[in-house]
């Protein structure tokens, strides 16, 4: 059985390997990847079901597959062949090719990049959270790991497993909060005319006349025993922008929600 590395060590060994003309388009992806991942995670950890979830959020994210995803694809490929992977995992990433109505549509109008909205609170927040990981939750459990790891067969060591777990779940959080803070954009509160970032927008149930207070908020200040729910969740997105009066639908898995708004509170 080949050696069992880490996706960073096997990510920096695939790209070393690459003709430089390769490296500018390649690099940014597999690190991408990586981050998301966790670079210290074994890649025998990355299944069908990771990578269907990277998808989702590259594809919610706005960034085109075709180019984004092909360098994952070929590395993926490229661990099968050098047995760094147990099954074949390539075949999970699904490119699809842009129609010749999209191309040509792409052609004609620039996409703008799609960027996160989120308050000052919030960006220093999951900075904040970023920092905590990286100087003191990080550290930690890497001593965990190397104390466990000197305790004999690692096969039968559960501690080592269970550290080595806690240490990829930090290092995933860590990647997840730097492409947020990556792709956000620090805006102020909306006024109170229009529910948007920071306000608190209270609604009537129509279906149990009930009121339902929420307050929009970005990355990093989400806590919902006391209401405060993402701008990008299903809720926020179908109340954003609307006023007072306004009815609103919000389809769920049991079927539609109505909700009529009552009053939007100002977030400033």
């Amino acid at each position: 059985m080949a050696a069992d590395l880490t996706v960073g060590e096997a990510v920096r060994n695939y790209i070393a390997a690459l003709k430089p003309i390769d490296r500018p388009t390649t690099a940014p992806e597999l690190q991408r990847f990586s981050r998301w991942f966790g670079p210290d995670r074994s890649m025998r950890e990355i299944d069908p079901i990771q990578l269907e979830r990277y998808q989702e959020q590259m594809a919610a994210s706005g960034a085109d597959p075709t180019n984004k995803l092909e360098p994952l694809r070929q590395f993926l490929s490229d661990a099968r062949g050098k047995k760094l992977i147990d099954v074949a995992l390539a075949g999970h990433v699904r490119i699809r090719r842009k129609t010749a109505a999209e191309r040509a549509s792409a052609n004609a109008s620039p996409t703008a990049v799609q960027t996160i909205e989120i308050t000052q609170a919030g960006h220093d927040q999951l900075s904040a959270e970023l920092k905590r990981l990286e100087e003191e939750d990080r550290p930690r459990m890497t001593e965990q790991v190397a104390s466990a790891r000197s305790d004999g067969d690692l096969r039968e060591n559960a501690p080592y497993h269970a550290a080595r777990e806690s240490l990829s779940d930090i290092d995933r959080k860590i990647g997840e909060i730097k492409q947020t803070l990556s792709e956000s954009t620090v805006v102020g509160a909306a006024s109170g005319e229009r529910a948007g970032l920071g306000t608190t927008v209270v609604v009537r149930d129509l279906a149990d006349d009930e009121e339902l207070t929420y307050t929009l908020v970005g990355p990093g200040e989400v806590d919902r025993p006391v209401g405060k729910i993402s701008i990008q969740s299903q809720v926020g997105q179908a109340l954003v922008d609307h006023v007072v009066g306004d009815l609103v639908e919000i389809h769920v898995p049991a079927g539609v929600q109505r909700y009529r708004i009552e009053r939007i509170v100002d977030g400033r």
